[in-house]
């Protein structure tokens, strides 16, 4: 089967500060950004965003190196991907204040855009999201990010990355949307798995978790960046087995809504990409936070 080089993008190759992203925004109403997490891409939120587009302005973009945007050599930061988020709404001409909705690392990020830019910040969710209390370096950040360049460089000119990317996407993200993955979407997985520069992205972000956490503490402890007065969210996925690590992720979890004095949901049956196994259920509580007054458990 053919690749999709040839194939438009879904959205648009936009200029954003100085990266060229694939940035996707669909819909007319409350504006609601959905941020993939380590590694995503546009087409893990295609049911979310589609049950949401009706009534909503939703927006999507692909960081630098993932899904159809440019890569960059620069190493992501909790201040540098809120900075993105702001500048990709500012390019789009939605200058207002939006729904922030962060998938797993990317919840840093949206937690981030709500202290640093609290009139920008509507509400805020946190999907099944990174948390760190107390994080800790194990290892010297500039070490770690040459091991990973090189590593990822080996990976592609040996021809793992080509041989294994697909696979590794089915290991690392069991997810399934209601109605299956649609043909469209397999190709794009084959393509963009495939990438060196994807593999590098996902490696380079992996790395800067820690120092990303630990900027987040930062900002949490700093009495110049609280959150705003806005409605706030904390989603966690259950696969519906419980096991002693899903008890201590439940807990994790709740305690990360307690701190930020938010709500707290569990979407069972789901895996860790909760977008993909329940599309329409995240998307009503997504739908909660942009219209408070809306309160039924649909």
């Amino acid at each position: 089967m053919p690749e999709l080089f040839h194939v438009k993008p879904p959205g648009e190759i936009l200029q954003v500060g100085e990266s060229r992203l694939h940035v996707l925004a669909e819909g007319d109403g409350p504006v609601v950004v959905l941020c993939g997490g380590l590694a995503g891409n546009w087409f893990d939120w295609d049911d979310c965003a589609r049950h949401l587009q009706s009534d909503h302005t939703v927006v999507r973009f692909d960081r630098p190196g993932f899904g159809l945007s440019e890569p960059s050599s620069d190493v992501p930061t909790v201040r540098g991907e809120a900075q993105r988020i702001r500048d990709v709404l500012d390019t789009l001409g939605l200058t207002g204040s939006a729904v922030v909705v962060g998938h797993s690392i990317a919840g840093f990020y949206v937690e981030g855009f709500a202290r640093l830019f609290p009139d920008r910040a509507a509400g805020m969710l946190l999907l099944d999201s990174s948390a760190e209390k107390e994080p800790k370096r194990l290892f010297p950040r500039d070490l770690l990010l040459i091991a990973s360049r090189a590593a990822a460089a080996s990976f592609s000119t040996t021809g793992l990355q080509r041989l294994l990317g697909t696979t590794t996407r089915k290991i690392l993200n069991q997810s399934v949307p209601p109605s299956g993955s649609s043909e469209a979407t397999l190709e794009w997985v084959r393509k963009i798995y495939r990438e060196p520069h994807y593999l590098e992205a996902a490696m380079i972000e992996y790395v800067a978790y820690t120092d990303m956490a630990l900027e987040l503490t930062a900002l949490r402890r700093s009495s110049k960046h609280p959150l705003p007065d806005i409605d706030l969210s904390v989603v966690a996925a259950h696969t519906g087995h419980t096991t002693p690590w899903s008890i201590a992720w439940m807990a994790k979890q709740q305690k990360l809504a307690t701190y930020l004095g938010g709500s707290f949901h569990v979407l069972r049956p789901a895996h860790h990409h909760a977008m993909i196994d329940q599309p329409e259920e995240l998307a009503n509580l997504i739908r909660r936070l942009t219209q408070p007054n809306r309160r039924d458990d649909t």
